[in-house]
């Protein structure tokens, strides 16, 4: 039997976590050829790999953190939509979009719908730099025209940014008031760990995809030089530069950080723990594209 394949989405943007992908998101979806899903992190092939094809009422009774996310994410825009509807300004395709992404069974044709058929349209997922092998190679097989996009960053600064989000941010703690056992603990956590092993994750989805279908993208860009990175990032998925209304958009921070500097006994752990990933990255590249930075 022939192998469906879907054209939609345009692309998929894997992470890993706190490399910029939320101000790629929040950017892309000003641009006028551009359509963003409201939920920005999908998650659909990550949940397919770690978690399971469960349906409706399997996934309403889950305490799966992902689950929960997203059940509260539906409950908010539904909230919105009931309350619109008394004002007689709701947006019946939004509507539409909405009970689709609650009530749809997950498959690759229920994906594949959730994106715009006349603009580009894509998902980011973070999370998409944990996917095995595997899982990749099943997004080739269906989805062979979709562009990647990896966005990383010095392994050190993602990990201090990507434990003060998981042990401050969503605790209501502040930096000082977490052990340095539990930041130890969130340092290894290991697929998260895994993920900062770049020459691996380039390797996996360059395996299936080809150079052509695939960007890499460095926080540092980002932090120097906003217009230039988007710019990039616009060729690559084949859209117009931003227009100035935009591009007085691309210098605002988007998702400011939680307060607190790295401290020295940490820095040095953190680049103990990735210091021969960071060496082999540095081979791998052949210094043509590596952060000065790092």
């Amino acid at each position: 039997m022939a192998r469906h394949t879907f054209s939609k989405p345009d692309f998929i943007a894997i992470g890993p976590p706190k490399t910029g992908t939320t101000w790629i998101y929040k950017n892309l979806d000003l641009h006028p050829e551009v359509w963003m899903p409201p939920d920005k992190e999908i998650r659909y092939f990550w949940e397919l790999a770690f978690i399971g094809d469960l349906n409706y009422k399997e996934r309403q009774a889950s305490s799966h953190w992902h689950h929960m996310s997203r059940q509260i994410f539906c409950h908010d825009r539904l909230r919105v939509h009931r309350e619109n509807l008394r004002s007689f300004k709701f947006n019946l395709k939004t509507l539409w979009w909405d009970l689709k992404y609650t009530y749809g069974a997950h498959t690759d044709r229920w994906y594949s719908s959730l994106f715009d058929t006349n603009l580009v349209s894509g998902d980011i997922s973070a999370k998409y730099c944990e996917l095995p092998d595997e899982e990749i190679g099943r997004i080739r097989a269906h989805f062979p025209d979709v562009k990647i996009i990896i966005t990383l960053r010095d392994p050190v600064e993602r990990e201090w940014s990507r434990a003060k989000m998981n042990l401050c941010k969503r605790t209501g703690r502040s930096v000082d008031e977490v052990s340095g056992d539990e930041f130890i603990a969130e340092f290894n956590d290991p697929p998260q760990k895994r993920a900062n092993d770049y020459v691996s994750l380039i390797r996996r989805w360059t395996h299936h995809f080809s150079e052509s279908q695939v960007l890499v993208l460095f926080y540092d860009e980002l932090m120097d030089d906003p217009l230039h990175y988007f710019d990039k990032l616009c060729r690559f998925l084949s859209i117009s530069s931003p227009d100035e209304t935009l591009k007085n958009q691309l210098t605002k921070v988007v998702f400011r950080g939680i307060a607190g500097d790295l401290p020295p006994e940490h820095e040095r752990y953190l680049f103990d723990l990735h210091r021969d990933w960071i060496a082999g990255f540095l081979d791998f590249t052949d210094d043509k594209i590596f952060p000065a930075q790092w």
